[in-house]
């Protein structure tokens, strides 16, 4: 599906926006999922929705974060469910001294791997994982996990808000 094909498909189903951003939201953060979906699709819906006036960026936003949030709470119970028998998996075991090291890591910055992993492109879906695989309490992974989503939020806003910015020099 193009962004072409998606926007006409909001231009017609407007009333589906919000709910595809907290969709995107979470698959974009999901563990797996999220390493072949870019968060530029997120980003080129949500501004879509904005640009066209279907929805403002206080609906829209918040629905990014909690599609976000959601994905970081499932990759988190993922992988302290599923973590031990994960690591001694067939198809991880090749990589279990690099588990190893990330998982030292993570209990040394673990709250920090909560935070700067929203923002790292590549990893985002995978650090709730680790961090539910490397046994960081939930009420500690809960709240560093809220801060890194509402710094995420910020960050969305004031792209958002460029944009806003952009539209309205235009007409100067």
């Amino acid at each position: 599906m193009s962004l072409a094909s998606l926007t006409d498909f909001l231009s017609a189903n407007p009333q589906l926006g919000l709910v595809m951003i907290v969709g995107l939201g979470f698959i974009e953060a999901c563990p797996g999922i999220g390493l072949f979906v870019s968060g530029v699709i997120l980003f080129g819906v949500a501004s879509f929705l904005f640009v066209e006036d279907l929805f403002s960026i206080v609906q829209i936003v918040p629905c990014a974060m909690l599609g976000g949030f959601l994905a970081d709470q499932f990759g988190y119970w993922l992988g302290r469910r599923l973590g031990p028998n994960l690591k001694e998996s067939t198809m991880m075991r090749p990589h279990a001294s690099r588990l190893d090291r990330a998982e030292i890591l993570i209990r040394r910055f673990g709250p920090l791997a909560a935070v700067g992993g929203r923002f790292l492109t590549m990893i985002r879906s995978v650090v709730p994982l680790l961090l539910g695989m490397a046994g960081l309490s939930w009420p500690r992974y809960l709240l560093w996990d809220l801060i890194a989503v509402a710094i995420w939020g910020l960050g969305f806003v004031l792209l958002l808000g460029g944009l806003s910015w952009l539209r309205s020099e235009e007409h100067t």
